[in-house]
């Protein structure tokens, strides 16, 4: 962003998150819609390439927190009714089948939403597709990996290895805390029926295996 904006006029803690960010930089340099391909690679040659990473499991269970229960974030029409459609085909899978016959809200349980990722064939959706299909780091040659895990010191490190500036780094970079608590992701994995979560873990496993991710306890 830097050499395109100058902070007074463009970056504030209104414009300058998520989509909004996005949007701001793609007015100025947009990679994707470079027509010369030779040009392309020369970008993309001469750019830091970064993809940041999560723990397959703990992604898993936040996209489910953020998109598919009612009053979440994400919880938009979109996934309201995938929360549904989840819920009506899967739920005859619930391995209590006194849960099998519950209406409740009408929405997927989070066994049915691993139910869904253990069974679905088609395109996933970007929120719980597998980082190996979404970012391609194998054809890719990313310069750095950055985890959600090490975000504080990852973040650091790129500011000082891009060299960027102490006004946008306040700005731009502004840390908030967002790592999963174990706690609250294992509670999640122990609603379900091991080997589920088993099965979850081997559609995963090539995320987890190259990204160096252990294979979590609760699964051994």
């Amino acid at each position: 962003m830097e050499g395109f904006y100058k902070v007074e006029d463009y970056f504030s803690e209104e414009t300058i998150h998520g989509a909004k960010a996005m949007a701001l930089g793609e007015q100025k340099l947009s990679f994707a819609s470079m027509k010369d391909k030779s040009a392309q690679r020369e970008a993309w040659d001469k750019s830091y390439k970064v993809i940041m990473v999560r723990n397959p499991f703990d992604r898993i269970v936040s996209a489910y927190v953020d998109k598919l229960i009612p009053g979440a974030p994400g919880f938009s029409y979109v996934y309201a009714l995938l929360s549904r459609k989840i819920n009506e085909k899967y739920k005859q899978l619930r391995h209590d089948i006194h849960n099998r016959s519950r209406t409740d809200d009408g929405t997927a349980t989070f066994e049915d939403f691993v139910n869904y990722l253990v069974d679905i064939k088609e395109a996933r959706d970007p929120h719980w597709q597998f980082y190996h299909k979404l970012c391609m780091p194998c054809q890719s040659h990313y310069d750095y990996i950055i985890k959600f895990e090490t975000l504080r010191d990852d973040i650091e490190f790129l500011e000082n290895r891009v060299n960027i500036s102490e006004e946008h780094r306040k700005i731009v970079f502004p840390f908030k805390e967002y790592k999963s608590k174990p706690s609250s992701v294992n509670k999640y994995f122990e609603q379900i029926p091991k080997d589920l979560a088993l099965k979850l873990y081997e559609v995963y496993k090539t995320d987890f295996v190259l990204f160096n991710y252990d294979r979590p306890d609760y699964l051994n």
